[in-house]
């Protein structure tokens, strides 16, 4: 029964005009990803072939290559941003619609006439939910490659590994947001403000979060770089402590490592930051499945 909603709720969501266009929008800002490295690295190429010139000119050796001192999937690295702000609101989107629809429509009702589980539903819909989420990364992973190849002339074995771990983890930290769209919308009959708290969820763990525990302004939130500011705020020293707890930045710093743009941490460093997400999801898991034991079917969602 779970693969049968799994699969119905699937098709309903390829019928979403917003579902579909936050895919094309997440294939765009990736395939973005690809045009700004490529012009950062035509820059430097520019760049050094001149300083090759020069130096030759000059009767000095050549400088050495930049770009043998940078990892090969350097180009992705805003990958690492757009995933926590853009595809964590696809996510959200895609959660809320997973739940919403039979809610408004009064579905709901009419299938637990039949021999359908609460659970079975809710695990259908999550099914559903990250089904396309997975897609939708995996279509992002292609780009990713292309651009990659385009850029680079070459992939190596282990760089597609990378690539494969990049967006597991992704699909886990989206997965996250798609529970956060599901459970709003069991938490509250009216549509918009459904959505609309599950989109300050958002804000609170992408802005408020890594503000709280780390200092870092929220502009500063979206420069790549994993690394903290420093502060000498004693306030901040105390916080940092709970810097565990901000998955957009554990998120961040594992896949930094994963894509080889931020300094070399060890196996067990990089384990530990993707448990916070997982056990996220998890608890998310969890609330979805005792919010829709208690749900009144009964009572239509309102659309305003």
């Amino acid at each position: 029964m779970i693969s049968t909603i799994a699969s119905q709720q699937g098709l309903l969501l390829r019928r979403q005009r917003v579902a579909l266009v936050g895919l094309a929008t997440m294939l765009a800002v990736t395939a973005m990803a690809g045009v700004l490295g490529w012009s950062s690295h035509h820059t430097i190429v520019r760049v050094f072939d001149q300083a090759v010139r020069l130096q030759a000119a000059a009767g000095q050796p050549a400088p050495p290559n930049p770009f043998l001192l940078k990892p090969s999937l350097s180009l992705l690295s805003n990958m690492v941003v757009y995933i926590p702000l853009i595809g964590a609101l696809l996510a959200l989107v895609v959660g809320h619609l997973t739940m919403a629809e039979d809610q408004s429509k009064g579905m709901g009702r009419l299938l637990f006439t039949r021999q359908v589980s609460r659970t079975e539903y809710a695990l259908g819909k999550t099914v559903a939910a990250t089904r396309f989420l997975a897609v939708t990364l995996a279509g992002c992973a292609l780009v990713s490659v292309a651009a990659v190849l385009f850029v680079n002339r070459a992939l190596s074995p282990s760089d597609l590994v990378r690539l494969a771990g990049f967006y597991g983890l992704s699909w886990a930290y989206l997965a996250v947001f798609a529970l956060v769209g599901m459970l709003t919308a069991l938490l509250t009959r009216r549509r918009s403000l459904a959505l609309l708290s599950a989109i300050g969820f958002w804000l609170v763990v992408s802005f408020v979060v890594p503000q709280f525990t780390s200092g870092l302004r929220p502009t500063q939130s979206l420069n790549p770089l994993t690394e903290p500011v420093g502060t000498s705020q004693a306030f901040f020293r105390v916080t940092q402590h709970a810097q565990a707890l901000s998955i957009v930045e554990q998120y961040k710093t594992a896949a930094g490592t994963i894509l080889g743009t931020s300094p070399t941490s060890p196996v067990v460093e990089t384990v530990l930051t993707i448990v916070p997400i997982i056990a996220a999801a998890l608890v998310m898991i969890a609330l979805v499945l005792w919010r829709i034991q208690h749900h009144d079917y009964a009572r239509s969602a309102s659309d305003d």
